[in-house]
């Protein structure tokens, strides 16, 4: 489960489907994340496999930073935070920015692409046993994210009883 609130819109004079996440005050600047959905995170399904396993890697404490994007936003990742910086606001400008959890964004990038390649398969852009292929691997993702979930969880309960 997702820790913000959000909303799924559908686009279909692009075949597109846009996580809002702008809607959840909790997040500051949450539409920034929404904007690379799509911009800066292709939906294809080679670019989905190679960013969602080079941020499990990250969670799994293999690699320590992962950086991404650059149409829209850079996309920077550590295990605990990932920040996403619009590269077209003014230097000045406060709402150019967005962190959230590390966790939270992978799930809410499986999300994504779990309901986009749905989409596009119902609207036959894809055929339906890419989409099919392409969902049964986004499934198998979303597993083991909610048991990393659960080891970080752990791990920093027990930090803080020590």
């Amino acid at each position: 489960m997702i820790k913000y609130r959000y909303t799924i819109e559908y686009k279909e004079d692009f075949n597109e489907v846009i996580v809002d996440l702008g809607i959840d005050s909790s997040l500051k600047n949450g539409y920034l994340i929404s904007n690379s959905l799509g911009s800066d995170i292709f939906g294809d399904f080679a670019t989905i496999q190679e960013e969602i396993g080079n941020l499990i890697e990250l969670l799994k404490g293999e690699i320590t930073l992962y950086e991404g994007g650059g149409n829209v936003n850079l996309i920077r990742s550590d295990q605990s935070f990932t920040t996403f910086e619009d590269i077209f606001a003014e230097e000045d400008e406060e709402d150019s920015t967005c962190e959230i959890e590390t966790l939270e964004y992978v799930k809410i990038l499986l999300l994504w692409a779990k309901e986009n390649f749905q989409y596009k398969s119902q609207r036959g852009v894809i055929l339906k046993e890419e989409g099919q292929v392409a969902l049964e691997w986004l499934n198998e993702k979303y597993i083991e994210v909610l048991v990393l979930g659960q080891k970080i969880e752990r791990i920093n309960n027990l930090k803080l009883i020590e």
